[in-house]
């Protein structure tokens, strides 16, 4: 026996042991798999255009990226969030 069908049978069994009011829980819980796995499938057909490479180099030239700079930033940034201790 494959494992597919031993696995189909578990679950056969366990959704036969559920109370009957989870049932309708369960069938909202299938169908949402079904759509998630509909999706996937649909995605993998569909083509994507190639992706189009942009270069960077030099983008950011002249700009300072300092420790100092950078921590200057930051403070700037989060001021209004620190409190002052008195």
């Amino acid at each position: 026996m494959s494992d597919g069908v031993a696995l189909t049978q578990k679950l056969q069994q366990q959704v036969l042991e559920l109370p009957q009011e989870s049932l309708p829980e369960l069938e909202e819980f299938i169908e949402f798999l079904r759509f998630k796995f509909q999706a996937r499938k649909q995605k993998k057909v569909e083509s994507h255009p190639p992706l189009k490479i942009v270069k960077l180099g030099g983008i950011l030239q002249g700009y300072d990226f300092s420790p100092e700079m950078l921590a200057e930033a930051r403070r700037e940034m989060w001021h209004k969030f620190y409190v002052e201790e008195q």
